[in-house]
């Protein structure tokens, strides 16, 4: 059975940590400037299927942040939630995603201006439709190739989380699918 999920949008609260990654004993409700020297807990989630391609997500129209961007599954793990634990309730919540602990794969931890971000990459092969959105944070979502990722980050419709953090996921994605697949859809107009 799923555990409830801690607060709403409204009253979501974040443990906050030191420069280390280390909980200081704060917290802070989403919403507010975290405090100068301290950091949260932010997720990232990339599925992956077994054509090499990733699947991004739409963020709705009323959301507060980049309404309308395509981005990764993800958010900010909540007071008394771990990098792990906020990865499969985001999964969950944004895409109607279950899947074991283990299945998740941790590509990486930065630090970043404000927050530890922790990037995993899950594999499935579920068609478009069969995933459940959160109408509240997501519209759509959509299977990509590498290249037609590259094509919307240029386009600046796709949320550019850095040169670095791209080169990253793309290294990994070759080093799991190699350079030889082909992406299913790889000529389907993106929205």
């Amino acid at each position: 059975m799923d555990e409830p999920i801690k607060g709403t949008p409204l009253t979501e609260e974040w443990d906050l940590l030191d420069a280390e990654g280390q909980p200081v004993g704060r917290t802070m409700i989403r919403g507010e400037a975290v405090p100068s020297g301290l950091y949260h807990t932010v997720v990232h989630i990339w599925p992956m299927n077994s054509h090499g391609e990733l699947l991004i997500q739409k963020r709705a129209p009323g959301v507060q942040w980049m309404p309308e961007i395509w981005a990764v599954t993800g958010g900010s793990a909540v007071k008394g939630e771990d990098a792990l634990t906020a990865a499969k309730r985001e999964l969950r919540e944004e895409l109607g995603l279950d899947i074991p602990t283990e299945q998740l794969r941790l590509l990486t931890s930065v630090r970043r201006s404000n927050s530890f971000c922790h990037i995993y990459a899950v594999s499935t092969e579920r068609k478009e439709s069969d995933f459940i959105l959160q109408a509240e944070e997501v519209s759509q979502v959509r299977w990509v190739s590498v290249t037609t990722l590259r094509h919307l980050i240029r386009q600046g419709r796709m949320y550019n989380y850095g040169d670095a953090y791209f080169k990253m996921l793309f290294n990994d994605v070759r080093e799991q699918y190699g350079f030889t697949r082909k992406a299913r859809h790889s000529r389907r107009r993106i929205q």
